[in-house]
């Protein structure tokens, strides 16, 4: 059953119910769990990797928008990582959280189409509000995850301008024909182009949204501009580099339309007095509060 309000509405009541643009990432290293995590667990990574992922959920759930958990980190661990990651979504929606699910996936025809209903129909286990996807392989292979997406209420993120500094090897290179225009430009039109028939009266936004680094914000400044009905999910901030001001451009004038992915710095903070749990929640709490300070007049 689809859902009766589009994601990116969704998205928008959460940021205003909670005044957070905060998306929380969700990175489990076994290399680095803390002992909070694995205390009692004897090695059982399904039960490492889920109680660290449901623990995010209660600790940053009351300061974060949005969750993002990062498929790479649980398919390392075959089976149980799956099975951890499919825990983490139920206890989401138990809660009332809203998950992307940063999977990246693209390919072409009926193989695209069959990654939307993995991640975007309804009942699945694998089952996300939005999904990261990539548009490389053209229009045609995205527009099943746009039909998928507009289908059941579900959101998407295409990877347009990356934060991590090789983004630029491609996304920075002239497009010979359009008269300077840049790749990562090229993407931003198709972009806005599949997601203009699917735009909700309510919020003004497409289904179809764009990921865009806080570590070039001159392109988020540039890409606002372009894209006024596309939602940013931005990634880059915090640990990265990225600073609350820097994302500053990807909001609309009302500080609706992005959020600000945070994932190391949440997920493994500094623990005052060796307790994990109060620094993450510590943590969120203060992500929050910066991003939101710098979009809110003094």
């Amino acid at each position: 059953m689809a859902n009766d309000l589009p994601f990116f509405d969704r998205l928008e009541t959460a940021r205003r119910e909670r005044g957070s643009v905060l998306c929380v990432g969700i990175d489990p290293r076994l290399g680095t769990m803390p002992e909070e995590v694995t205390a009692g667990l004897d090695g059982d990574v399904e039960a490492v990797l889920t109680r660290f992922g449901t623990e995010l959920l209660e600790l940053a759930g009351p300061h974060a928008a949005c969750f993002k958990p990062q498929i790479a980190f649980f398919e390392a661990h075959g089976l149980a990582g799956l099975r951890a990651f499919v825990a983490i979504l139920k206890e989401a929606r138990r809660r009332g959280l809203l998950i992307i699910g940063d999977a990246k996936r693209g390919d072409i025809g009926s193989t695209a189409a069959a990654y939307a209903q993995a991640f975007l129909e309804p009942g699945g286990d694998l089952e996300v509000d939005a999904l990261t996807i990539n548009p490389y392989l053209g229009a045609d292979a995205l527009q099943p995850f746009v039909d998928t997406a507009a289908q059941h209420g579900k959101g998407l993120y295409v990877l347009v301008r990356t934060s991590n500094p090789g983004g630029a090897d491609l996304q920075e290179l002239e497009v010979g024909d359009a008269g300077g225009q840049r790749v990562f430009q090229r993407v931003a039109g198709l972009v806005r182009a599949l997601g203009a028939p699917h735009t909700s009266a309510e919020t003004g936004l497409s289904c179809v949204g764009a990921v865009v680094g806080a570590t070039t914000p001159a392109a988020l400044d540039a890409l606002r501009g372009e894209m006024p009905d596309t939602p940013f999910l931005v990634p880059g901030y915090g640990a990265q580099g990225g600073t609350a001001a820097d994302v500053v451009p990807a909001y609309r004038a009302d500080g609706s339309g992005a959020v600000v992915n945070a994932s190391r710095s949440i997920n493994y903070p500094k623990a005052e007095a060796g307790s994990w749990r109060a620094a993450v929640e510590s943590a969120a709490r203060a992500a929050r509060e910066d991003l939101h300070g710098a979009i809110t007049p003094a």
